[in-house]
């Protein structure tokens, strides 16, 4: 009997651009940052909790946010706001990369005024609205950015829960409501404003800014008097590049350390590895390393991160019984050339679920794997020059594994082609899919 049933099952839940809701499909970090979140939130100082999640993109820190946001959600009113999701669905995720403190601030406000409303239908004063309104477009105009003519922020922050970018408490109950129909085009048909398109920087200081922030603060103080505290998690500003727009949002401004709640939020990539980091006020830093799939004395041989991949692919397969759709040697071998990224190893298997679909095969072949191996290798070496080379095999020689001195390091670490791992102090090396070709220890490219 054709499998082709199961392959398309495979394929469906190996989608690295959606939620992963199910607890069960989740496989358990050795050195996960949600279980130090949560108990940190659950001591008596949870009310100072300011935490800043980092890690390279793909390692799976949205999945930790979840867990963070599903244990407490019997504890706090936790709302879940994804910027990435926002940005993307409104077709403009590239102004992710120029927002400011106070657009943040603003989204936040929408995101918990319409949350609350439609989760426990309580109402708030109406200058709410027009306050947040009001500061809105003095920063907008102050800024440069150009206000619409017509603002509806009811409507706007109505869009936000529809569009599945704000999720009320645990994610696995409610995340379906934001996920149905046509949300991503009745979002880009409802939201007029310009946001991350700012041509001038507006300091903390300024009275808008305080007001905006004070207006967001009351209707967290409401919440927390005719509710309980709440949590905000904040995920998307990971996709931040930029060095400098991390040190705007992070280092020269508070705002977001001043929401006066529990606060955990996905943080920018560019600090991960920047001496930056250690002047972020008022934040506690957790970090999300990648899976130590390569051995560090010898990166040539697998490290002991391997096992959590072959777990994550049997938690979401475990229930489709029958001989096993790709034997451990071709799992293990699919590890090892993720990198230890979560989202290259699923990306890998819902690539080899279509090539075996279409194959009509029982399980994958070693030719498959290969193929599916080989298509990510050559799309990650496109765009690399002598430069990147040089860098990259310069940390291959290096016997610790530390980064060089060139400023080439954090563009190769942005791009995920450079790769941190856990150990006693952390170390680095390139892709493992770049040394199956490109780039050879000893420093001689042909």
């Amino acid at each position: 009997m054709s499998r082709r049933e199961i392959w398309q099952k495979i394929y469906q839940r190996f989608d690295v651009y959606e939620y992963v809701t199910s607890a069960r499909w989740r496989a358990d970090r050795a050195l996960s940052p949600a279980r130090k979140i949560v108990e940190i939130l659950s001591t008596p100082f949870a009310s100072d909790a300011r935490i800043l999640v980092t890690g390279t993109i793909g390692t799976g820190k949205t999945t930790e946010l979840l867990r963070v946001a599903e244990a407490r959600a019997d504890h706090e009113f936790v709302v879940f706001l994804d910027l990435a999701r926002h940005f993307d669905r409104l077709g403009r995720i590239e102004g992710l990369q120029h927002v400011n403190q106070w657009e943040v601030c603003f989204l936040v406000g929408l995101a918990l005024y319409r949350t609350t409303e439609e989760k426990l239908g309580l109402s708030f004063p109406r200058e709410i609205l027009k306050d947040l309104e009001s500061a809105w477009t003095g920063l907008a105009r102050a800024s440069g950015t150009a206000p619409p003519a017509n603002l509806d922020l009811g409507k706007l922050a109505k869009a936000i829960v529809t569009a599945g970018a704000a999720i009320i408490g645990g994610p696995g109950a409610t995340l379906g409501a934001g996920l149905v129909g046509n949300a991503a085009e009745a979002l880009r048909a409802t939201w007029n404003l310009p946001m991350g398109a700012s041509s001038t920087r507006i300091p903390d200081d300024d009275e808008r800014v305080k007001t905006m922030l004070n207006t967001v603060n009351r209707v967290i103080a409401d919440i927390q008097t005719r509710h309980r505290p709440v949590l905000l998690v904040i995920d998307g500003l990971d996709r931040i590049r930029d060095i400098e727009r991390a040190r705007e949002l992070f280092v020269e401004s508070d705002v977001l350390a001043r929401l006066a709640c529990r606060v955990v939020i996905c943080g920018p990539f560019a600090l991960r590895h920047h001496p930056t980091a250690s002047a972020v006020p008022r934040f506690q830093f957790q970090p999300l390393v990648n899976e130590p799939v390569l051995d560090q004395h010898d990166p040539t041989r697998p490290g002991p991160g391997v096992p959590f991949f072959t777990e994550l692919f049997q938690r979401r397969t475990e229930d489709l019984g029958g001989a096993p759709l790709i034997a451990q040697p071709l799992l293990d071998h699919l590890a090892f050339y993720s990198g230890g990224r979560s989202r290259d190893f699923v990306k890998m298997i819902r690539l080899i679920a279509q090539e075996a679909w279409q194959a009509d095969v029982d399980a994958a072949t070693a030719e498959i794997v290969e193929s599916v191996i080989d298509q990510e290798r050559r799309l990650l070496e496109t765009g690399l020059h002598r430069g990147h080379i040089d860098v990259l095999e310069a940390v291959m020689r290096d016997p610790d594994h530390r980064l060089p001195k060139d400023d080439l390091v954090w563009e190769l670490l942005t791009l995920s082609r450079l790769l941190p791992y856990p150990d006693h102090s952390e170390w680095f090396y390139p892709h493992p899919l770049l040394t199956r070709h490109l780039l050879n220890r000893a420093g001689s490219t042909s």
